[in-house]
């Protein structure tokens, strides 16, 4: 696990990153820009092939919040995983605004239905399986050249803590705020629907990253303005990217 400061000045902010993403990743590195206008942004790159949840990603991450004096934790897809533990383990846990949360699998009939059962009993830490994906699920700003340089493939170890993880989630705090598009296929819309209220969810029109979507300039408003203010600034409000169903598959 790494931790890097970004910026100088303002408030400290740490961010939790997602599976894969990495501060200098052109992208992320345009959330930061946008992050150190306001904060003194501390991003955590995370481990790609853990396979103790508790020990190698949330504990290194508890450890240094609590070296740091945060008052909102930032954290994106696996990222909002260990977010979500960490406010359960620490004293006067902050405020968490979650971006696309790995929360639970994404509805994958063949490998979810037929092969996962299984895939999760192999004892290896060997990155097995490389799940097919359509680049524009992650964000239409994503090039064919960044998809190919991303790491891949995933192993049963790591599966099966991250699922072991998703299944203890503790309960959704009234103060923090999600963000997600509706169509992700990168994770579970439903487990993100099924733990957060209508009034602490903010959807907007992307993919799964929405710092790659070319509607990220709104969405960072949004994002700058619930971190400032926390859920107030969103509440009362219409989402301009859409209606929240009442089901979310």
């Amino acid at each position: 696990m790494r931790f890097s400061v970004h910026g100088d000045g303002g408030e400290d902010l740490l961010f939790v990153l997602g599976w894969g993403n990495e501060p200098e990743d052109k992208h992320v590195s345009w959330l930061l820009d946008r992050l150190t206008e306001e904060y003194c942004v501390h991003a955590v790159t995370i481990p790609m092939n853990g396979w103790d949840f508790d020990d190698q990603y949330l504990s290194p991450v508890r450890t240094y919040y609590e070296d740091h004096d945060f008052d909102v934790v930032l954290s994106h897809s696996t990222g909002g995983l260990i977010a979500a533990h960490l406010a359960d383990v620490v004293d006067d846990a902050p405020r968490n605004v979650f971006l696309s949360p790995w929360w639970g699998t994404a509805p994958n009939d063949g490998f979810e239905s037929v092969i996962l059962p299984y895939y999760l009993q192999i004892p290896t830490t060997q990155r097995l399986f490389s799940p097919e994906r359509d680049i524009s699920v992650i964000g239409d700003l994503k090039s064919e050249d960044e998809y190919d340089e991303a790491p891949q493939g995933i192993s049963p170890a790591f599966l099966r803590t991250i699922m072991d993880a998703q299944a203890r989630l503790p309960y959704f705090r009234e103060q923090d705020v999600v963000f997600c598009s509706l169509s992700d296929r990168m994770v579970s819309v439903r487990a993100i629907g099924d733990r957060t209220p209508t009034e602490n969810l903010r959807p907007y029109d992307g993919g799964h990253e929405f710092f790659s979507s070319s509607g990220r300039e709104a969405v960072v408003e949004d994002v700058l303005a619930v971190l400032d203010e926390g859920v107030n600034a969103i509440r009362g409000s219409s989402s301009s990217y859409g209606n929240v169903p009442a089901e979310m598959d």
